[in-house]
């Protein structure tokens, strides 16, 4: 417990950091934690985890040093940096998985 909270800790750092600009420091706090994590066995929370870029461990912010499209239901998330792509589906929140079965 205190480990992921530590992680997380620096995880959040790390981008306040990169808001400041110290792009270089906030990069070193993600390596941190994400070495912190594998020395004890502790998961990254996904929230924490899609914070930041798994090719340079540059914290990822909109606009800053991300840039997030949306193309067919699909978001599209890109590394300023170096250009890491990574696609996420989107899912239908107003959809209800049993509403097809409920009307036959």
């Amino acid at each position: 417990m205190k480990a992921k909270r530590r992680i997380i800790e620096l995880i959040e750092m790390a981008e306040e950091l990169a808001r400041q600009g110290e792009i270089e420091l906030a990069r070193k706090y993600v390596k941190y934690a994400i070495v912190y994590s594998r020395k004890t066995k502790t998961k990254i929370p996904l929230e924490f985890k899609r914070k930041f870029c798994r090719k340079c461990y540059v914290p990822l912010i909109p606009g800053l040093t991300e840039r997030r499209r949306i193309k067919s239901k699909i978001l599209v998330r890109t590394c300023l940096i170096c250009g890491w792509v990574r696609r996420y589906p989107l899912r239908n929140k107003g959809v209800n998985k049993d509403y097809k079965s409920e009307t036959r």
